[in-house]
């Protein structure tokens, strides 16, 4: 990296709490790297952007920003963007921090705090991508039910997401993860069965990690493609896990992997009969399947918090079709997932069938997946 162009490095987190403690550590140890730091207040149905600006133990600016519209997105591209663009060009700053608002997903920031830059043609580059999470929250936040309002982190009036949505928004696309308290244990193995391949991990929040992240070279393609449906990969994997032709187990903790692949397209009505069954437990999923009755389209799978979206991800063009779930879960239920996803696949003399007999069936997926093109 030039060293006329300065580092910018985006925090994202599920706690409030947790996000205040990360950045007066990170800044007390580098007080030449100012953080902008964002918060959207919500009341009622009406939604507020706060801005504040830190450098060292000092709150340089701290007021209400006003927007047409609320949302981490357009205060990314209207307010995040001219302010640390302003902030780049400043006599003695090494880098930005910019520390989303809790229950904001990274790759959304990232890539519109890029295109800002670039806009500006400011001296800045996005660094890094970061997660804040502490182990002992990890678990119930990923693998529980408990929906983004019941943790008073919701970024809309109406946002419905689960908070394992949240993590999942997070943690895999991160170049850098802070797993605070988690060198060990269920949390650890929970972070590194999401968080992708050449991605570092630190596990003390008061350790020097903004220095480490400004060190980085943010790459938004590589980022997205971790969970994208049709390049979406596993994560590191435990370092101490037994495997088998499925995925992973931990051995130190309930934590387990599967990743469940197959050139074969699934049968449509029995995906929506199995669905409850990979869905109803502690885990997370994300990947991609095709139907015979739709052999262009890429159908995308995403969720947790016993909440499933489906929906078109892309279209096949001149790849091969593919179908590919990677789940992550603790405690039982690894098995029923499997036998799953076994039972919603074609047999084989439903594949040998061919789609011609699909062309004129009913298609169970259209109210999820839309109607089908011509």
């Amino acid at each position: 990296m030039s060293a006329s162009v300065r580092p910018v490095a985006v925090l994202a987190t599920i706690d409030p709490v947790d996000r205040e403690v990360a950045l007066l550590s990170a800044l007390a140890d580098r007080p030449d790297v100012p953080a902008l730091v964002h918060d959207i207040d919500i009341e009622g149905d009406q939604a507020r952007l706060r801005r504040r600006v830190l450098r060292g133990q000092d709150v340089v600016e701290d007021e209400w920003v006003e927007l047409e519209h609320v949302c981490p997105s357009c205060a990314v591209r209207e307010d995040a963007g001219p302010t640390v663009a302003r902030l780049v060009r400043a006599d003695g700053v090494a880098g930005v921090l910019l520390a989303l608002p809790p229950g904001a997903e990274l790759l959304p920031a990232t890539a519109g705090l890029t295109a800002s830059l670039a806009e500006a043609d400011a001296p800045g580059v996005v660094a890094a991508g970061i997660c804040c999470v502490a182990a002992g929250v990890l678990p119930a936040a990923l693998l529980g039910e408990e929906q983004v309002a019941d943790r008073q982190i919701a970024i809309a009036p109406d946002d419905d997401r689960a908070v394992a949505e949240v993590v999942l928004g997070q943690l895999p696309p991160a170049d850098l993860v802070i797993l605070d308290g988690g060198a060990q244990g269920q949390g650890r193995d929970l972070a590194d069965a999401l968080r992708r391949h050449g991605s570092e991990l630190v596990t003390d929040m008061h350790a020097d990690w903004l220095t480490s992240a400004l060190s980085l070279r943010h790459d938004l393609t590589h980022a997205e493609a971790h969970l994208h449906a049709t390049s979406a990969s596993p994560g590191v994997g435990a370092g101490n896990a037994r495997v088998d032709d499925h995925g992973w187990v931990s051995e130190s903790s309930d934590v387990w992997t599967l990743d469940l692949h197959t050139p074969v397209a699934l049968h449509p009505g029995r995906l929506l009969q199995q669905i409850d069954a990979v869905a109803n437990g502690p885990r997370v999923i994300w990947g991609r399947f095709w139907v015979p009755n739709r052999p262009d389209s890429v159908c995308g799978l995403y969720g947790g918090g016993r909440q499933i979206s489906v929906g078109i991800a892309d279209a096949w063009g001149n790849q091969e079709c593919s179908t590919r779930w990677l789940v992550v879960g603790a405690g039982p239920g690894r098995d029923e997932v499997l036998a799953a996803f076994e039972r919603a696949v074609l047999t084989s003399e439903e594949e040998a069938a061919g789609l011609l007999p699909w062309l004129d069936r009913a298609d169970p997926l259209e109210p999820y997946l839309g109607a089908r093109s011509a």
